[in-house]
């Protein structure tokens, strides 16, 4: 089975030089996506030498929502990536579509189809 994310590990190869998985459902992948590109553009942008250059180091679901993990960050990354994770608990993990937080012990995003 393919990797959903793989793709976008490759097409942003500064942010994933240290992880090259990405721990979440599909539905996340257009969120991901997005915020994987700002985050690129402001990484290729910086004055540092390359090894001081933030990059992820996890991305995974966590409580329902998206944990974005890096080596460091900008204040204006920081921002997006909190923007993102809003987001995501908004979003079904599986497919998508508008989702809300779920669950008791266990915590998950999804819309009313995915709903297990």
């Amino acid at each position: 089975m393919k990797d959903p994310y793989e793709d976008i590990v490759k097409k942003y190869p500064n942010l994933y030089r240290f992880t090259k998985y990405i721990g979440c459902g599909e539905g996340w992948y257009d969120l991901i996506d997005d915020l994987s590109s700002k985050l690129e553009k402001l990484i290729v942008e910086m004055d540092e030498s390359e090894d001081e250059k933030p990059a992820a180091t996890q991305i995974k679901e966590k409580f329902g929502q998206l944990r974005f993990y890096m080596t460091s960050k900008t204040e204006e990354m920081d921002e997006l990536i909190e923007e993102a994770e809003n987001k995501s608990a908004r979003i079904c993990e599986s497919c998508g579509k508008k989702g809300e937080i779920k669950g008791v012990n266990w915590f998950y995003c999804r819309c009313e189809t995915c709903d297990y």
